[in-house]
């Protein structure tokens, strides 16, 4: 009995949630066929998907509600309410980075625009929808490219007819590409009537005829909009051709349609033209009826037209001065940045040429005196030696006869002329066994007279022959740091270039071009 109980409840529950799931997508598709039947009823579930998305938190299906909400207000020729609306469709997907969205309200803007003679912000508009889903081969992105094109025809004039027949065929191609047959024959219903429109404005009637007879195979009878799109075509053919009581019989279907649908941006256009087909047929009475008629529309929707070019042109200006608050904001920006770089700059000028100098003071004393000796350090391995004596015998002072002393006086004499420093395995251990005296004699004779350790004697003669030679043999500056570190025998470009400024207080590298300044 518990099992069943527990049962029932989540039977329950589970009903209730599904109750309150909302379908969007299929809310959505139906609010769009609507707009061409009757905006009004389309605006309920329009309401609807936007209320249940705020509380959802989805921004997409929120952006083309809006969108749709401005295509219907279009259609009622609420040209202020139109552009808000696409405005908050834009806003929407640009926020949650949703690239359809922004097309479609890019899309709508310029359509809206265009109507109100701002061709170039439609065109911009127009393009902007296109570089949203231009690389988008989704059933989606085929559909809104086919739309964009569609929009861009509105633009262009009867003199421009390649660049419509350009438009209208990629529409075409673009929505032929769609799966979903019912949505594609419905596109392809406005594609074929534009492309029949265009052919019949270069009275090219024969090949326009197809198109009209495509278009009202697939539109259905509910499809009120689009019908009367068609029906209104097809009477600029027939008024093209110069048979005005077929355009008229055309026009004044078209007329039921869209007087009864609401559809007051459509019937400005019709009236229009039946007032031009019945100036055909010489019948004053309707062209003055129609002229009429169609005046008090255009009057009836001129200050609402009125504002929303206003509107249009205030967000230009008012968008204008932000960049242009912005633009003087970068300026200071930037003046700020260059006086900062240019502080910057000059120290770095001045301290390169206080360093030159430097240079040019080391290497002239040098190039004068030769290079200064060098502090005397005690040897590590020295060190380590006499650690190692004391600890083994009693340590006691070395004596060196001054006969021995002079022997060893000659030996360094003769290995420093024959350049035998420069021996890249020279050793403490070698130079004594050459002399046939013992290391610690060795030491303490170039300690006594040449003021140096052992390595510190090497290193200052290796440096010292290697700036002998740059100042008198200048082919030497033309050689690389590894190849002098070779000649005077050290292992590495990096021993030797520690050595070189330990001892002049420049780099290899720097010494010889300041060198090249001053000889």
């Amino acid at each position: 009995m518990k099992k069943k109980i527990i049962l029932f409840f989540f039977l329950i529950i589970s009903i209730f949630t599904f109750a309150q799931e909302f379908d969007f997508e299929g809310q959505y598709k139906y609010a769009r066929i609507l707009s061409s039947k009757n905006p009004d009823s389309s605006e309920i579930v329009l309401n609807k998907i936007i209320d249940s998305a705020w509380k959802r938190n989805l921004p997409e299906f929120l952006a083309k509600a809006y969108y749709l909400k401005s295509f219907n207000s279009y259609l009622r020729s609420d040209a202020e309410k139109s552009l808000d609306f696409a405005d908050k469709a834009l806003t929407i997907a640009i926020q949650s980075d949703y690239s359809i969205g922004k097309a479609l309200a890019y899309r709508m803007q310029g359509t809206q625009y265009a109507k109100l003679g701002l061709l170039k912000e439609s065109s911009a508009s127009l393009r902007n929808a296109l570089a949203e889903v231009k690389n988008n081969n989704t059933e989606e992105g085929h559909e809104l490219k086919g739309m964009i094109y569609n929009s861009f025809l509105i633009l262009l004039n009867k003199e421009q007819y390649k660049e419509k027949a350009y438009y209208s065929k990629s529409a075409i191609q673009e929505f032929q590409k769609l799966k979903n047959v019912s949505r594609r024959n419905e596109l392809l219903i406005s594609a074929y009537t534009n492309m029949g429109y265009n052919l019949s404005e270069v009275k090219k009637f024969r090949e326009a005829k197809p198109y009209f007879v495509k278009a009202l195979s697939l539109v259905g009878e509910n499809n009120y909009y689009l019908r009367a799109n068609i029906l209104n075509d097809i009477g600029f053919s027939f008024s093209k051709q110069n048979k005005p009581d077929s355009a008229v019989l055309y026009y004044q279907k078209s007329l039921a349609i869209v007087d009864r649908y609401g559809f007051n941006e459509k019937k400005i256009e019709v009236t229009k033209n039946l007032e031009e087909a019945y100036a055909q047929l010489h019948d004053d009475t309707n062209t003055k009826k129609y002229k009429i008629e169609n005046l008090k529309l255009k009057d009836s929707i001129a200050y609402n037209k009125a504002m929303a070019v206003n509107k249009t042109l205030s967000k230009k200006e008012e968008s204008f001065n932000q960049q242009l608050n912005e633009s003087h904001s970068v300026s200071k920006g930037l003046i700020i940045a260059c006086l900062a770089l240019i502080i910057i700059l000059g120290a770095v000028i001045f301290k390169t040429l206080r360093l030159r100098k430097k240079h040019k003071e080391a290497v002239s004393r040098i190039y004068r005196e030769g290079i200064s000796p060098v502090i005397y350090e005690e040897d590590p391995q020295e060190i380590s030696e006499d650690i190692q004596a004391k600890n083994t015998s009693t340590p006691t002072e070395i004596k060196i006869s001054p006969e021995v002393e002079e022997n060893i006086l000659q030996g360094l004499k003769i290995f420093e002329e024959n350049l035998e420093f420069n021996n890249k395995n020279i050793s403490r251990y070698n130079l004594a066994n050459t002399l046939d005296i013992n290391t610690k004699y060795l030491s303490t004779v170039i300690k006594k007279h040449k003021k140096f350790n052992f390595n510190q004697y090497i290193n200052h003669l290796r440096i010292n022959y290697i700036i002998n030679q740059l100042k008198n043999e200048p082919q030497y500056r033309k050689y690389k740091i590894n190849h002098l570190a070779e000649i005077t025998g050290y292992s590495s470009h990096s021993a030797f270039s520690l050595e070189f400024k330990k001892i002049t207080g420049l780099h290899p590298s720097a010494f010889i071009k300041t060198l090249d300044e001053i000889s």
